[in-house]
């Protein structure tokens, strides 16, 4: 599955041998999430916008055996053109050498030239400050998109429109994602019991908070706390 991958990506990835590619983009996520069962690799293009760490958290929790190729923009320090490099995240399973042989395989392919294909959107920057702001403030319980669009002096429904339509995620969901892989680390200290560390990331509600984490993880909140006191 190769996801927000561009033109040229996908045509140097098809002549590696035995490849077949399911082009998805990172806004269909309902399709990325549940739609393939059959997914050997998951390869994901350069970001258009700043939000790919949630996206992948989410990936890794519906394919937890598959590998990850992150493509990345690296630039030459000798004054060379950039290219764009593939970074590695094998799947869970100990020793999966077909991880290994597909690595050797698009090895042959990399480091890819750069192309159009990858130039930033003109709203990454606000997308950029909104994740900053949601950062600095997750944790307050009446933090909202209104709050937000002031201290980023824009229209609301503007940036509304920006998240919705462009990057494919509501606020809503924007937020309580972040709140969501924040609690997670706070769960993985144990520190803090369950309702303690619902506080600490805004939510007002614990029931709700627990609802929000059992979707986003597929365990719930007690659960996933126990995993981690045991394996972590």
């Amino acid at each position: 599955m190769a996801i927000d991958c561009c033109e040229h990506t996908l045509e140097a990835l098809e002549g590696v041998p035995a490849v077949r590619l399911t082009p998805v983009a990172s806004k269909e996520r309902q399709r990325a999430h549940s739609a393939h069962h059959d997914v050997d690799l998951i390869v994901i293009g350069i970001a258009q916008y700043p939000v790919r760490r949630l996206f992948i958290s989410q990936l890794r929790r519906v394919y937890p055996d598959v590998p990850l190729m992150i493509l990345r923009r690296a630039e030459n320090e000798l004054g060379l053109k950039a290219m764009i490099r593939g970074e590695f995240i094998l799947s869970q399973q100990p020793s999966n050498k077909s991880d290994l042989e597909m690595v050797r395989s698009l090895r042959k392919v990399l480091p890819l030239p750069l192309c159009e294909h990858v130039n930033q959107t003109h709203n990454y920057d606000t997308v950029r400050d909104v994740m900053r702001v949601l950062a600095e403030n997750y944790s307050d319980p009446e933090l909202d998109i209104s709050r937000v669009a002031r201290e980023l002096t824009m229209p609301r429904p503007v940036l509304s429109k920006i998240l919705n339509q462009q990057v494919g995620i509501s606020f809503r969901q924007l937020l309580t994602t972040t709140r969501i892989e924040e609690a997670k680390r706070l769960l993985a200290s144990r520190q803090y019991s369950v309702k303690e560390v619902a506080a600490r990331v805004g939510f007002s509600d614990s029931h709700y908070f627990s609802r929000a984490f059992k979707k986003l993880t597929g365990l719930s909140a007690s659960e996933y706390h126990t995993q981690d006191a045991i394996y972590g």
